[in-house]
């Protein structure tokens, strides 16, 4: 409650980023990149809880969260360029081969790639993103950890506090940041599917209002 008393136009565009992603949700009527679509849901919700996460001040849990944000529109842009992959994908649980196949070939590393080949600038900023989740929440890495320790030291003691609700508005801020940069990154991915749908919605424009500032 503090954070959306506090911080209002932060929280101003995460919302206006959440009704990007319903409009753009509740418009694949028809779509023959339909399958993409599934991906695109997913990214809106994983997107959803981490401006929960964040807004209560969770903020190596919301890293956590936006990394599997940003995984859904990179694999939904993956099976779009790629559609005999879907079966590959879909088959994942059915022997130790199949998901085999499923780990050699959805590989992060892969799909950025696509996604630069791409789009450079939407890719190298994916990437940069997905790099920021890890470093910060994603993986329990230095960066993750010792942003939420304090340590106290007495005559005959040294005690260690972790923080479970950050008080810091730097840390704060920026992953309130990176909510919406990650929300317009993934938004981005899911145009190039849906390039004319979008346009048609105008969610071309909006996304560019959006991402001003960032």
């Amino acid at each position: 409650w503090a954070t959306f008393v506090k911080l209002k136009d932060d929280v101003s565009r995460l919302e206006r980023l959440h009704l990007l992603f319903k409009t753009a949700g509740e418009n694949l009527t028809n779509s023959p990149d339909w399958f993409a679509g599934f991906f695109l849901l997913k990214a809106h919700s994983h997107y959803l809880a981490a401006v929960r996460l964040v807004l209560g001040c969770q903020i190596p849990e919301t890293y956590m969260v936006l990394r599997g944000c940003l995984e859904s529109a990179m694999y939904g842009f993956y099976l779009y360029k790629n559609p005999e992959s879907r079966v590959t994908w879909l088959s994942r649980h059915n022997d130790e081969a199949s998901k085999k196949r499923v780990k050699d070939e959805f590989r992060n590393r892969t799909m950025l790639d696509l996604l630069k080949a791409s789009n450079g600038h939407l890719g190298s900023a994916a990437e940069t993103l997905y790099e920021r989740t890890i470093d910060y929440g994603a993986h329990p890495n230095e960066r993750a950890l010792s942003a939420s320790l304090r340590k106290k030291e007495g005559e005959d003691f040294v005690q260690f506090d972790y923080n479970y609700l950050h008080d810091d508005p730097l840390p704060l801020k920026l992953a309130l940041r990176t909510c919406a940069q990650v929300a317009v990154c993934c938004l981005r991915i899911f145009q190039l599917v849906y390039e004319k749908r979008f346009e048609l919605l105008g969610l071309r424009l909006q996304i560019e209002q959006a991402s001003q500032g960032l």
